[in-house]
């Protein structure tokens, strides 16, 4: 039997498209065709999607839109194809939490410049421009654990959580 996971908000359907936008790392232009909303109201538009479905930041909240199914998707420009190093994956865990490079850094005992380093070598490795598109691609591509997204989420990766259990 899968693991539970926390209640997904009851989101609609521009609240998902919205999140999808954001998961994606579309700027604020590209934002503002897809889902209507005008460009200067994308930020905010954006923080209050955040808060609405409990997140710290934008990258949590495109995580969270991973784990619960609501973004499959991730547009990867050019990944290195480098596998990441333990420190990365821990790194990339704190993002997924939503924790910024100063909270990161004092968490792991680095230096905030040391984190950004990280951060950088993360979204290059990952094919990605964003800490958003970042987030949501570890989830889906299983780099870190769900429990990484915060209190309530399983100590399992998104595709345990997927696989159909067997039946005796």
């Amino acid at each position: 039997m899968p693991a539970p996971v926390p209640v997904k908000p009851d989101l609609s359907d521009a609240d998902v498209l919205l999140l999808q936008q954001v998961a994606r790392g579309a700027l604020h232009g590209e934002t503002s065709r897809a889902t209507g909303i005008e460009k200067a109201k994308v930020g905010a538009a954006v923080i209050a999607l955040a808060t609405k479905v409990g997140a710290k930041s934008h990258f949590h909240a495109s995580a969270l839109g991973a784990a619960w199914g609501l973004v499959t998707d991730v547009h990867v420009m050019n990944p290195t194809g480098k596998s990441l190093s333990v420190r990365h994956v821990e790194v990339l865990a704190g993002l997924v939490g939503g924790e910024g490079a100063d909270a990161i850094a004092q968490h792991l005992g680095l230096t905030v410049n040391t984190v950004n380093t990280y951060i950088q070598t993360i979204l290059r490795a990952l094919g990605v421009r964003s800490r958003e598109q970042a987030s949501a691609a570890a989830v889906l591509a299983d780099l870190v654990p769900l429990r990484a997204l915060g209190a309530g989420w399983p100590d399992v990766k998104l595709s345990e959580l997927r696989q159909p259990s067997e039946s005796c």
